[in-house]
């Protein structure tokens, strides 16, 4: 009986010996078969189990999954790098165009004599540096959203003659494109809850959005419903698609065939987002417009008093 359960036990022993031995074999070549994918992770690459167990498949699964998310975040972050990229060089494009032309003018100011044509010069530098003060403050404002550093100063204020000055205030950019511009306003106090520096901000985004892209008409209207005001913004589509409609509203996104407009494609994204910061919304959609082109609609929420 002694021996029997002698060899029972060696045979035990010898099993597990064996065991662990080959599981510390199979450990070894994991870790080996680890360094080698941590060498270049670029290659879509797994680890493989050299002998069947469960605790190990696990562990090698939830490993192999991990390197699945790695090489989507890395994919990701290569795409998110590019973009970035590009945006930098918009962003240098559109702060070189308008300082070419004032450092151009500035030595031509050096050698002009007549003071009509230092006058008219003068009234281009001017131009031009307004240009730029704008698309810096279009990055400041975008820098404090982006960074959650801008709080709004909600209060009462009246939606209907805020957009009717900031129409009064865009009439010149509208009137240069020959816009046939079509206000339908109430005349009468519309109360909302907002803050009036970000709404003014809000409108003029709108309004020079419709004056750089639009070519035909803008319609505004302006309406107040039980639990919301509602402000919309029709102009006719231009190379807007329906493939645009989820991009418009994102940082720096401009359609090539519009690259020789000015502007940093980042008014709409600062316009949404002080949207929803004074609890509101700012929403884009192609609407069925006059004959068979479609129009682009902005519609902007406002919350009642």
């Amino acid at each position: 009986m002694f021996f029997i359960v002698l060899l029972i036990a060696i045979i035990a022993g010898g099993y597990f010996a064996f065991r662990y031995f080959t599981l510390c074999h199979a450990l070894c070549k994991v870790g080996l078969e680890l360094q080698e994918i941590k060498k270049d992770l670029t290659q879509n690459r797994i680890l493989h189990l050299p002998l069947p167990n469960k605790s190990l498949e696990m562990l090698l699964g939830t490993v192999n999954s991990t390197l699945a998310e790695l090489k989507t975040e890395r994919l990701n972050y290569r795409k998110r790098e590019k973009e970035f990229q590009q945006q930098i060089a918009h962003i240098s494009h559109d702060l070189r165009t308008p300082l070419t032309v004032i450092l151009g003018y500035l030595k031509y100011i050096k050698k002009m004599e007549s003071t009509e044509k230092l006058a008219e010069a003068l009234g281009i530098i001017e131009q031009k540096a307004q240009a730029m003060s704008r698309l810096v403050a279009q990055f400041y404002d975008f820098s404090l959203l982006s960074a959650q550093g801008y709080a709004c100063a909600i209060q009462e204020l009246d939606a209907c003659r805020m957009l009717r000055e900031a129409l009064l205030g865009s009439y010149q950019l509208l009137e240069e494109k020959r816009l046939d511009v079509e206000a339908h306003l109430p005349n009468c106090p519309i109360p909302a809850k907002g803050d009036p520096e970000a709404l003014e901000r809000i409108f003029a985004n709108l309004f020079q959005n419709a004056g750089r892209y639009a070519s035909a008409f803008l319609k505004i209207e302006l309406s107040q419903q039980p639990e919301k005001v509602c402000i919309t913004f029709t102009n006719d589509a231009g190379h807007c698609t329906p493939e645009d409609i989820p991009y418009l509203f994102e940082r720096f996104y401009r359609k090539d065939p519009a690259r020789s407009q000015s502007g940093t494609g980042l008014g709409l994204t600062i316009a949404k987002s002080l949207a929803e910061a004074m609890g509101g919304s700012l929403t884009a959609e192609l609407i069925e417009g006059e004959g068979a082109a479609p129009a682009l609609q902005f519609t902007l929420v406002l919350m009642p008093l």
